[in-house]
């Protein structure tokens, strides 16, 4: 989640759980909870629901949490596997591992080896639709069809413009958006551990990614680009993510901002769950484009 330059309106002091505390919500982990080691990481990941394989892929300081709804929705015809990232939810930091997105997809991938999973369809947001992004590059056979929304393919200065760079920069996690609030007091690294963290994310978001046109134009799987009218990411952004991999839809939601999977859930899920199932958004006219257009 990049979520942070736009959202720096929504300012609020994140009240962190105390260490008992932070035990207390791992003893409370649901059973679906579960870990798996993965590069050195002890990394937290969740699977809900049968049938054929999705994965959910978080944003940036977020965790499984910040989408309840999908994680709900998706389950009822899919196995869901929702992993959380270094440093993010209840897996722990190690700053001894720079900050990058394509080594949480490779965490991702290694971990979806581990459960013997081949195949798969990847729905991520913001960070997460990075993470797709970069799984359907570097894994294409694991890939079925991959929905990426709110994401981007250059770093936030290129993406949403210089003056989101300045915010980012200029962001302290006592001005974090509310929504991120269960997140970050999930961490096993405690509170005093934020501060480090926000850092090491923000220079990731400023410097990642750096996905070339060709990169994406080398993408085959099935790709529903997705970003809202209010999004941090520039509309030309979007689009040109879009133009680069060949046969992708677009849906661009109106009257929407970054928090679209979560504030407008069920047409975000259904728009989703209709693209798994072959049926990308329709153009708007029949001259319109020969890619799948929505505004």
């Amino acid at each position: 989640m990049r979520d942070a330059p736009r959202m720096l309106v929504s300012i609020v002091v994140l009240g962190l759980m105390v260490p008992q505390a932070v035990a207390a919500a791992d003893a409370a982990k649901p059973a679906t909870g579960r870990y798996a080691s993965i590069h050195g990481l002890k990394m937290y990941y969740e699977v809900h629901g049968q049938g054929p394989p999705l994965l959910l892929l978080h944003g940036g300081l977020n965790c499984i949490e910040v989408w309840p709804q999908a994680l709900e929705y998706f389950s009822r015809g899919h196995q869901v596997i929702a992993p959380e990232q270094m440093g993010h939810g209840h897996t722990a930091d190690d700053p001894s591992r720079p900050m990058d997105y394509h080594a949480m997809a490779e965490d991702t991938a290694e971990l979806l080896r581990q459960l013997g999973i081949e195949r798969l369809d990847v729905l991520g947001w913001s960070d997460g639709g990075v993470l797709g992004l970069d799984l359907a590059i570097h894994h294409p056979t694991l890939v079925r069809r991959l929905a990426a929304g709110g994401a981007n393919y250059a770093p936030v200065g290129v993406a949403s413009g210089p003056e989101s760079a300045e915010r980012t920069r200029a962001a302290t996690p006592d001005k974090l958006p509310a929504f991120m609030r269960p997140c970050l007091q999930l961490s096993p690294d405690g509170p005093t551990h934020l501060p480090a963290l926000f850092e090491r994310v923000k220079r990731m978001w400023l410097t990642q990614p750096n996905f070339s046109l060709a990169q994406l134009g080398s993408i085959t799987a099935p790709t529903l680009i997705m970003s809202a009218d209010h999004d941090f990411a520039r509309a030309e952004h979007t689009v040109e993510m879009w133009r680069a991999i060949p046969g992708a839809a677009l849906w661009i939601a109106p009257n929407s901002d970054h928090g679209l999977p979560k504030k407008r859930a069920l047409l975000f899920n259904q728009t989703v769950d209709e693209f798994f199932a072959g049926n990308p958004p329709k153009v708007p006219s029949s001259g319109a484009s020969q890619r799948s257009v929505s505004y």
